[in-house]
């Protein structure tokens, strides 16, 4: 057996082991009545998966800006465009950031899913429309907390 194979079923069970504790602190927080919040469409989240999430998310400039602006903006809704301008990344780097995100949730979830909300707003006056984002109070608070 090669190094190489062998590194990467080691990884693999470090990916698997990961996935597993994410799962079972979900558990063991639904079992102790933990505070949650229900995200539409993106599942139930508590303190615990957010910090597991931003920990392998909060090198991504892009992230950065939709963590900071959501939360800046608490249970309102804010555009792709305003966290583009945020982050200083051109539209296709943003988006490229947000895919990440879901590849690295995925990972520690078994699924795609993130801490904020997010759907397809109508189009404009120029016929155009774009990605909107929403991030709860209590969400904001937690995220407030991880990163101050």
């Amino acid at each position: 057996m090669s190094v190489s194979m062998i590194r990467t079923g080691l990884q693999s069970c470090i990916n698997d082991l990961d996935t597993a504790r994410a799962r079972a602190v979900a558990l063991l927080e639904d079992l102790d009545g933990s505070d949650a919040v229900e995200v539409p469409r993106q599942g139930r989240w508590t303190k615990a998966p957010l910090s597991q999430l931003w920990a392998k998310v909060c090198h991504l400039p892009g992230i950065v800006a939709l963590f900071a602006e959501t939360a800046a903006h608490p249970g309102e809704a804010v555009t792709f465009s305003a966290v583009t301008a945020h982050s200083g990344l051109s539209s296709m780097q943003q988006r490229n950031e947000h895919a990440r995100m879901s590849r690295v949730a995925a990972e520690i979830f078994g699924k795609k899913r993130w801490p904020i909300e997010n759907w397809q707003g109508p189009a404009g006056s120029t016929g155009h429309s774009e990605m909107l984002y929403r991030m709860d109070p209590a969400i904001a608070e937690w995220w407030k907390d991880l990163t101050h």
